[in-house]
């Protein structure tokens, strides 16, 4: 038989063994998590190439949801003041800005940027094709324009973005 000064002590180690068998709140991480990239929010910099180049270049761009390594849709818009080659006739900068469209697919980004406006130069459905790469603060890659551009737009180059 217990002495009644033993028995807090005995209930007092049943509770704490049933407390520490009930566990605790599972809702947490379980290891070490990672934060996969995504191409959603504003970025700016630079695009260069031999003829068409601009420092001031800014695209929000918004990417749809899916699993790390899904292919999902990339959307948005962008504009950027471009210095264009000498053409008789032509400013030497022009204000373009038009959407943006294509993929992500883990850290990798096939993004078509269309030109909208400034039609004597950039014809309708050109648009300037980026083949990228990102991460959560900078994305790059090599661009062409499209075939639906015409000679003098007609160009190749890099794109750095930094995202703002």
């Amino acid at each position: 038989m217990l002495k009644s000064g033993r028995v807090p002590w005995v209930v007092l180690i049943c509770f704490a063994s049933l407390a520490a068998a009930c566990g605790g709140d599972d809702s947490g991480p379980t290891g070490p998590t990672t934060s996969r990239p995504r191409l959603t929010g504003n970025w700016s910099g630079s695009l260069e190439g031999q003829l068409i180049s601009s420092q001031r270049f800014s695209a929000n761009l918004q990417q749809g949801e899916g699993q790390h390594g899904e292919r999902t849709n990339v959307d948005g818009t962008w504009s950027a003041t471009v210095r264009l080659p000498p053409v008789p006739g032509a400013p030497t900068e022009v204000e373009l800005s038009g959407t943006a469209r294509g993929n992500a697919e883990g850290e990798t980004a096939e993004l078509s940027f269309k030109i909208e406006g400034f039609r004597d130069y950039f014809p309708e459905g050109c648009a300037i094709d980026l083949s990228g790469s990102f991460d959560q603060t900078t994305l790059s890659g090599t661009w062409t324009t499209n075939e639906m551009c015409q000679p003098p737009a007609v160009d190749e180059g890099t794109m750095t973005l930094t995202r703002q």
